[in-house]
């Protein structure tokens, strides 16, 4: 880091004035001390910046401690006057930048991910402003703050509540996914060797038809869920806390198509009529 030169014999304060002295044979320029920021908080790691969210302003700790030991009126926040340099206004201080990140703007995002979370099928995401809070900031915002302008952080961990189709489908521990299991219909209705028993046929019919109709269910279900965002009410969810990667998908252009099928059950005609 580069250090802050004080040079105390140019510049000194008195009041609320900056006194710049270039020389002894020089008659010294006084110029207003600029109001300090009230809400600086120490929460970020990068130096040399301030990043203000909401109302705070968030510095790291060696920025704030330099700012306090700073006298150098070219080194703060603020703007300490200006002086006229031939036929231009130079100002003096405000060389730590501040850049802003606009709440408003990030709700926009986040209403906008909603609905394209919930085409991949996320019921919920923990956004970074909605993290427990830290002297009033989000510490989700923190930790990609930190991440997006100190070389050394982590990408932070998303949170997110996914639509369970592990469960749908899993037939041992959920009962209404018995239709995934046919092997007790075969059973039921296993041809003798010698015999045909057209019963046990119709049975087995409406039974597969039945059981077809429901995977129907599902499959425009899961339709609903990755074409129109549209997810079951009280769904089964279970919660994912990880580190995004980087999308290697090169396909771009994706092509996408829905195919609705139909929940019409099997149509019991002649073997109905055989006794």
């Amino acid at each position: 880091m580069k250090l802050i030169s004080q040079n105390p014999e140019r510049y000194s304060k008195q009041g609320s004035s900056w006194v710049i002295s270039a020389s002894k044979t020089v008659t010294p320029i006084k110029l207003p001390i600029g109001v300090p920021l009230s809400n600086l908080k120490p929460l970020i790691l990068a130096d040399g910046i301030i990043v203000k969210v909401g109302e705070s302003y968030l510095c790291s700790i060696t920025t704030l401690n330099l700012i306090k030991q700073s006298n150098n009126p070219h080194y703060d926040i603020v703007q300490n006057g200006a002086v006229k340099v031939k036929d231009k206004e130079v100002i003096v201080g405000k060389t730590i930048k501040i850049i802003e990140l606009k709440l408003a703007n990030l709700t926009a995002i986040m209403d906008e991910r909603d609905v394209l979370n919930k085409n991949a099928g996320a019921v919920d995401v923990v956004y970074g402003g909605e993290t427990q809070l830290v002297e009033g900031v989000p510490k989700g915002l923190i930790d990609q703050i930190n991440y997006t302008l100190n070389e050394e952080s982590k990408r932070p961990k998303d949170e997110y509540s996914i639509f369970d189709f592990y469960t749908m489908v899993d037939f041992k521990n959920n009962e209404k996914a018995s239709h995934y299991k046919i092997t007790p219909l075969l059973v039921q209705t296993q041809q003798a060797d010698t015999i045909f028993d057209p019963a046990k046929l119709r049975e087995y019919l409406i039974e597969v038809a039945d059981k077809l109709k429901l995977l129907e269910i599902d499959f425009n279900l899961i339709q609903d869920v990755f074409y129109e965002a549209k997810l079951p009410n009280n769904p089964n969810t279970y919660t994912e806390t990880k580190q995004a990667s980087q999308d290697t998908d090169t396909n771009i252009n994706h092509t996408v198509r829905r195919y609705n099928r139909t929940t019409v059950g099997f149509v019991d005609n002649v073997l109905n009529r055989i006794k």
